[in-house]
């Protein structure tokens, strides 16, 4: 049997596998939204809770693993974001397949009454006397108070009990959470194992496909604007960036639009800066080989000093494009910084 629920978690499952001779009481489990950092920590908490794990794995048949398919296990607990429980159903839910539905209003943060519902959950003891165990999804979405509030928790742990923080960038987490927990990173899948992924799901050009979602194939399952841009408004977006050093501030105002999704056009720039800089050391397109000719001539114009300071900006901008106060603003600011990227100093500079 297998932890992992996707061949590319086997190596973190196998870490995960590992601590089940000793449980921690807190963990964190992080990796690139869609890269399944969720899905591994509740398959582990379900085996957390299982009376008879077979090799580190819920067996599905004890009388908890049964209450845990029903959705009535007193001790296992998930903490999600309005968002997050919109696309990620409990163990017990049917999966939310190809949703259309506009999550726009939902908060994509979690919110300080439920980590004090948290704590007083975790304030007694366990109902059916074996161990406990609870998911935080996004961990990196809380606020001080909320991190506060948690870190007592996290200080004092009850006995018998997992905390698993699931977070897509731990950078955003408080130091001293993260010092509280034990580690265990995630990685995207290969090239090969998300395409398999996406034409097992009966995804048609899978290969595209797998481009469009930044190499992140669970995201298929995730189709709010917000989150994964359209394929129209990508392919506006990609010939902006294709202009490089030509694209001018009047070209950039007209194509975007004034309810510009953020986070999405982050990550389509995000990944494109990738293949440019791939371009530069003459490794192949990851994530647009469709354009590698227009990246193979747009990198022997870049100017290094400053495309490493455009990837800073753009690691900045990725951390709160999920709560912009003007998104059309921010973009266009990033891709005016794009445009100067090609630009060589002055000899006398």
């Amino acid at each position: 049997m297998e932890l992992a629920p996707y061949p590319w978690l086997v190596k973190p499952a196998e870490v995960l596998r590992r601590m089940r001779k000793q449980l921690p009481s807190a963990l964190l489990i992080h990796g690139p939204r869609g890269s399944g950092a969720y899905e591994l920590a509740a398959a582990f908490a379900r085996s957390v809770i299982c009376q008879s794990p077979v090799d580190g794995v819920a067996c599905g048949k004890c009388d908890e693993c049964k209450l845990v398919v029903s959705g009535n296990h007193p001790d296992l607990k998930f903490v999600f974001s309005e968002l997050e429980e919109f696309f990620h159903p409990k163990p017990w839910e049917s999966k939310k397949e190809n949703v259309t539905k506009t999550v726009k209003t939902l908060s994509g943060k979690i919110k300080i009454e439920q980590i004090r519902e948290l704590g007083e959950f975790l304030s007694v003891t366990a109902h059916r006397g074996g161990n406990r165990a609870v998911v935080v999804y996004p961990a990196d979405s809380m606020d001080k108070d909320q991190s506060s509030a948690l870190l007592k928790t996290l200080e004092e742990p009850p006995a018998g009990t997992v905390i698993i923080l699931v977070a897509d960038d731990i950078d955003r987490l408080l130091p001293t959470i993260r010092s509280r927990c034990q580690i265990v990173p995630v990685s995207p899948p290969s090239r090969s194992q998300g395409i398999a992924y996406l034409e097992k799901s009966g995804i048609k050009n899978a290969e595209a496909e797998l481009a469009r979602l930044g190499g992140m194939p669970l995201l298929v399952h995730e189709s709010d604007s917000e989150l994964v841009m359209d394929k129209s408004m990508e392919r506006k977006f990609l010939h902006l960036l294709e202009l490089g050093p030509q694209l001018a501030s009047v070209e950039i105002i007209k194509s975007i639009p004034r309810d510009v999704p953020l986070a999405a056009a982050v990550a389509v720039i995000q990944r494109w800066y990738w293949d440019l800089i791939a371009a530069t050391f003459g490794l192949p397109s990851r994530y647009y080989p469709d354009q590698k000719t227009i990246l193979d001539s747009l990198a022997t114009h870049l100017n290094s000093k400053k495309a490493l300071a455009y990837n800073q900006a753009l690691l900045e901008t990725s951390r709160f494009a999920a709560h912009p106060l003007n998104g059309r603003l921010i973009l266009e600011d990033l891709l005016m910084k794009y445009s100067e990227i090609f630009r060589r100093e002055r000899a006398n500079q």
